[in-house]
């Protein structure tokens, strides 16, 4: 490129899922598609593209006399329609996916590093996108690198400290006092939310962290509920964890550790936990039930909820989603549904629990449907070790 002073297009083209179309078509069969492949690249391209493999999956193609963005993704759609020709020659019923990430010189990098790079970031963000190539512009870097370096930071914070948690009081409907806890993971950075849980637990699992940090929320709870005197406490359990070959012994670990007795944790596991195996979830949830730890099916009404799934769960307590609850006095179906759920519980002898109560004409309606708990701002947010120890005080049985 530099000895031709031109403008040129790198197009990083990377075949989704090697090792399968391997084991379809054999190694050797395989290894002459792939040739073939790059043989029709060179044909399509003909003086002006250069065509070289790039490790097992990918191809880098130079593409000369490129003016702009625009001008490269007319190469690159002309070089899908040829995998695609070429696939459809070779009987392939299940085509492989193509990513194609692309990158432009002088106008984006005058080094091949930073070429090649580019275009990974740009290839890397097509497989979080639904197109199947993409120029790369700075999005692509924020899109790959932020949660590589979200998940570095998180890490961090979790091994110094930096994680806190904090508890949310749960009441009894009847008579307006404190019936336990839930215990919220909250990252802060000098009192400023970092990140929410719906940010960082996915970024856990994948950077598998989320043992960790199971540990981390189940120890923190169970202490403080010992220095409260006993007061039950709830940890949210991710649906990794939920399958995680250690859990159990690790709950029982805990459970052992801090002297808990039957009844006082509860583990919150959402229905889409559940769902990813349904056979080994129920048989964890058996056995965690044989220790005495209480399950509450979490966000109840917002997965892919089931009569003859739900028959089945080792259950003690459903809470109901906010989201319900929060419309329940404005939208007539939100207040059905409420109801609905109330009244399946009661059918099942489960516990009932209502999120996000914020106002006491809700809270009266709960009543009056007979919803058994509840949690809100109306009686307290998420509050510190030290708040919650106040907040008892003036709200224990």
């Amino acid at each position: 490129m530099q000895r031709d002073a031109g403008s040129f297009a790198l197009l990083l083209i990377n075949i989704a899922d090697l090792p399968g179309l391997q084991a379809r078509l054999g190694f050797q069969a395989c290894a002459a598609f792939l040739q073939s492949l790059s043989d029709r690249f060179g044909l399509a391209l003909d003086k002006r593209g250069t065509v070289l493999r790039f490790g097992d999956a990918n191809f880098c193609v130079l593409v000369r006399a490129i003016r702009n963005g625009g001008h490269a993704v007319l190469a690159a759609e002309k070089l899908a329609r040829v995998a695609e020709e070429a696939m459809s020659d070779a009987a392939l019923t299940i085509a492989p996916e193509l990513n194609i990430g692309i990158s432009l010189w002088p106008l984006q990098a005058t080094d091949g590093e930073s070429l090649l790079r580019k275009a990974q970031l740009a290839a890397a963000a097509v497989r979080k996108r639904t197109a199947r190539l993409q120029v790369f512009d700075d999005s692509c870097a924020e899109q790959v690198l932020t949660p590589w370096t979200l998940g570095n930071a998180f890490a961090e914070a979790l091994r110094s400290g930096g994680l806190q948690v904090y508890y949310q009081p749960k009441l009894r409907i009847a008579d307006r006092r404190a019936a336990g806890a839930e215990a919220l993971m909250r990252w802060l950075r000098d009192g400023t939310p970092v990140a929410t849980p719906d940010v960082f637990i996915p970024l856990a699992e994948e950077a598998g962290l989320i043992q960790e940090t199971t540990w981390y929320a189940l120890s923190n709870a169970l202490q403080q509920a010992a220095a409260c005197g006993d007061l039950p406490v709830a940890v949210n359990i991710s649906p990794g964890m939920l399958h995680h070959h250690d859990f159990v012994e690790m709950v029982r670990t805990a459970l052992s550790a801090w002297s808990v007795k039957s009844g006082g944790l509860t583990l919150e596991i959402t229905e889409g936990a559940l769902i990813v195996d349904f056979e080994q979830a129920t048989a964890r949830l058996a056995q965690l039930r044989e220790l005495g730890v209480r399950i509450s099916i979490d966000d109840f009404g917002t997965g892919y909820s089931s009569l003859s799934y739900f028959k089945k769960i080792s259950a003690d307590e459903l809470k109901i989603d906010k989201s319900f609850v929060m419309r329940m006095l404005t939208e007539d179906a939100d207040q059905r549904l409420v109801e609905t759920i109330i009244n399946l519980a009661r059918h099942f002898r489960l516990d009932v629990v209502a999120e996000g109560v914020e106002d006491q004409p809700t809270l009266d309606m709960l009543a009056r449907m007979g919803c058994d708990y509840a949690q809100g701002y109306l009686f307290a947010p998420a509050l510190s070790t030290q708040q919650l120890g106040v907040w008892l005080r003036d709200n224990r049985p």
